[in-house]
């Protein structure tokens, strides 16, 4: 996801001045917890994007260390999730697209954090 997280970010910084930090975690064990904190603390939002089912995902528990820490008080809107659509992964490539994220529904989800809709 990181691919379409950095297409996501050139589309939102020419079509609506938004400058976008993506943050490539590479790893969730260990999960970089104080990389994210300072994301949150520098720009005051968060998109989480995974190509895995919402429930009881990497955003899940990424909601659950905001809640835990004092990034809480540096967010100005809720936590966006872009997520896997919760139905088993399609066999066929034609509508796989369907069920895991793409560029679009990062941007949308961007301009919802940002209050742009």
């Amino acid at each position: 996801m990181v691919g379409f997280s950095l297409e996501a970010a050139e589309i939102l910084k020419k079509e609506h001045d938004i400058d976008v930090e993506v943050i490539n975690l590479r790893c969730i064990r260990p999960l970089d917890r104080e990389c994210i904190i300072e994301s949150v603390k520098k720009t005051n939002r968060i998109v989480n994007v995974e190509e895995g089912w919402p429930q009881h995902g990497v955003g899940a528990e990424i909601a659950a260390l905001l809640m835990e820490t004092d990034a809480f008080d540096y967010l100005d809107a809720p936590m966006e999730r872009v997520a896997g659509v919760d139905v088993p992964m399609p066999y066929s490539q034609a509508i796989e697209r369907l069920a895991v994220p793409q560029v679009e529904d990062i941007v949308k989800a961007v301009l919802g954090a940002c209050y742009r809709n």
